[in-house]
């Protein structure tokens, strides 16, 4: 027969049946508040390069601040899986802007035509990467671009003989190999009637190219500045470099790889300082897994030169930046 001690265990195991239930709390929650908090806060510091050059490093990745921001803000207001779901979003976010500029550049769009007084060029850069060797990718990417005018960066010695290879193509070049640190090179099917070239200064390395009257006496600079974590000297090139283009005469194009993005302080200080304006903004690094992450090459122009036809990528060719390109129409009056 059942005994006290039995009657009591029972009565134990009826009242936690007959317990109410704690709700479960879904799981995720606080470290989608956390995500939110930290994207908000890569976005504040994206913005202190204004204060102090050595945050502009952070403005590099703005978009992944904000994609981070909204993923884990998305992620709170779901019932369950939050984590789940935020980092599945902001996986997805950051394929989609490696995959961006390979959708924007099959078909870029075009804005216009050259009109009469007016000489419509191709141009193109591409930092080849120092350590590539292979030539004959580089060459073959070169000629399926086959802009007008290409500015070369980083150009080693085992990708030098590119040059004399193209020269049927690309009779009219300049390059400045006799300077430390100066890797540059300008190929143009158009005249050129003088170049020079500038390291080390102030400034970055760069080369210029001038082209003649038929092609509106524009002006070619090829540009590479230093990176982070030299933002101080980044700066004072950018400084130096605005102030150089500043005092140039005639229509101004500019080319080349600023390791700086779009929301950088380093950008709007070439920009503004030089009276310039930059057309380009599809990511071009890295192109590790075909899906490159920040627009860290650039093209400038003067103000009355016009962007006929949106700025595109190309092919890497065995370098860690995409090449980048666009069509331009330069007045033929200065």
């Amino acid at each position: 027969m059942p005994g006290p001690a039995d009657s009591f265990t029972a009565s134990q195991g009826e009242q936690a049946e007959n317990a109410p239930r704690k709700k479960r709390r879904a799981t995720g929650a606080v470290e989608c508040r956390l995500g939110v908090l930290l994207g908000l806060l890569g976005l504040v510091l994206s913005r202190a390069g204004q204060l102090w050059i050595g945050f502009d490093v952070f403005s590099h990745f703005t978009l992944h601040f904000a994609l981070m921001t909204a993923a884990f803000a998305i992620g709170m207001l779901l019932p369950r899986g939050k984590l789940f779901a935020a980092l599945l979003l902001l996986l997805g976010g950051v394929v989609a802007i490696g995959a961006w500029p390979h959708i924007a550049s099959r078909s870029p769009a075009v804005l216009g035509e050259a009109k009469a007084g007016e000489r419509a060029l191709s141009v193109a850069s591409f930092n080849t990467l120092w350590v590539n060797e292979d030539a004959a990718r580089v060459k073959a990417e070169i000629e399926r671009l086959d802009a007008d005018i290409v500015t070369l960066i980083e150009m080693s010695p085992a990708k030098r003989p590119i040059l004399a290879a193209l020269r049927a193509r690309y009779p009219y070049q300049a390059d400045c190999f006799q300077f430390d640190y100066c890797r540059l090179a300008i190929l143009s099917k158009r005249p050129i009637l003088e170049s020079q070239s500038r390291a080390p200064w102030d400034g970055p390395p760069f080369i210029l190219a001038r082209l003649g009257a038929a092609d509106g006496g524009l002006t070619v600079i090829g540009v590479h500045t230093l990176r982070f974590p030299h933002s101080r000297a980044q700066f004072r090139q950018a400084v130096a470099l605005s102030r150089m283009l500043e005092k140039l005469p005639g229509h101004k194009l500019v080319m080349g790889d600023f390791n700086a993005t779009p929301y950088s302080r380093i950008l709007g200080v070439i920009e503004a300082g030089a009276n310039l304006r930059r057309v380009t903004f599809l990511p071009s690094w890295p192109a590790t897994l075909n899906l490159p992450q920040i627009a860290i090459d650039h093209i400038f122009l003067s103000r009355a030169v016009r962007l006929i036809e949106a700025a595109r990528i190309g092919e890497a060719a065995g370098s860690d930046h995409y090449p980048i390109a666009a069509r331009i129409a330069v007045p033929l009056t200065p």
